[in-house]
């Protein structure tokens, strides 16, 4: 159970996490999430306008999340010295580990695109997992690892691909044996990406 603490907002918040992640959106009432926030109802209204806009602001979070855990890993694999390709395979790594998280993933590709409608969820995912690609890319054709071509259509294409690999991945019987499975089928389309000339 989250330890709430801080400003009303921020119990809000957290508790709303905790228990979207456990048991879903619409298993989870406002009354629940306001009894272990500790706040009022008026509290709850003061910050978010109604239940929807409370989950707006969880699934941001959690997409931030997963944003920060792709940057770490990319991070940490060009400290050790690793070429441009095994820096953007690392992203893409710890995104696929991401899906075995199932209250995360519970949040941003389960109940996401029900509640906020799948335009506005492709358009607020596209705010960190788009830019997280393109960097990645740029990168690849800026050291010519990358076949000369332009980044924008190749990006959405590639935010498809982690999107529904994710949820393929949360959604299994056995997600562990899936983020094996489903990893090395996207390592092997990755793989066309690079330049002949220089794989």
């Amino acid at each position: 159970m989250v330890t709430v603490k801080g400003d009303s907002r921020e119990r809000l918040v957290a508790v709303a996490t905790e228990l979207f992640g456990a048991q879903g959106y619409h298993q989870t009432g406002t009354e629940e999430i306001v009894r272990r926030s500790g706040v009022t109802r008026g509290s709850l209204y003061h910050h978010f306008a109604d239940k929807e806009a409370l989950f707006e602001e969880v699934f941001d979070r959690a997409d931030q999340v997963v944003s920060a855990r792709v940057r770490a890993a990319a991070a940490a694999a060009a400290e050790r010295g690793d070429d441009a390709w095994s820096v953007f395979l690392a992203g893409w790594d710890a995104v696929l580990d991401t899906a075995v998280d199932a209250p995360l993933q519970r949040i941003r590709v389960v109940d996401a695109p029900a509640v906020l409608g799948w335009q506005k969820w492709q358009e607020r995912n596209a705010r960190y997992t788009l830019a997280n690609i393109e960097g990645g890319l740029v990168s690849l054709l800026e050291q010519g690892v990358l076949a000369p071509q332009p980044i924008s259509p190749l990006a959405v294409l590639l935010m498809g691909l982690s999107n529904q690999a994710v949820a393929a991945i949360a959604g299994a019987t056995d997600p562990v044996r899936a983020r094996h499975d489903i990893g090395a089928a996207v390592r092997r389309l990755l793989d066309g990406l690079r330049d002949a000339r220089r794989a």
